[in-house]
């Protein structure tokens, strides 16, 4: 991750779920207007930034998979 910036310049991956998401894109789209097409923002189980906003518990989370909701996976976050 600490190299993502360089390989990424364009809407950099903020984790490694979506560093390895953007990983397989770009194998199947490599231009840059494909990679301005994946926006990079905060999210918890593919939900908007704004609805974060909703709920304080999710606020410092970014976990596209939805790991990060309690009981719903076995390594959920606790």
């Amino acid at each position: 991750m600490a190299l993502a910036a360089e390989r990424f310049p364009i809407n950099t991956p903020m984790n490694k779920e979506e560093y390895y998401y953007r990983s397989i894109f770009e194998e199947h789209f490599p231009s840059e207007s494909a990679a301005r097409s994946v926006p990079s923002v905060p999210s918890v189980a593919c939900s908007t930034a704004e609805a974060l906003a909703w709920d304080t518990a999710f606020k410092n989370m970014n976990d596209p998979s939805g790991r990060a909701i309690k009981g719903v996976h076995e390594e959920a976050y606790v």
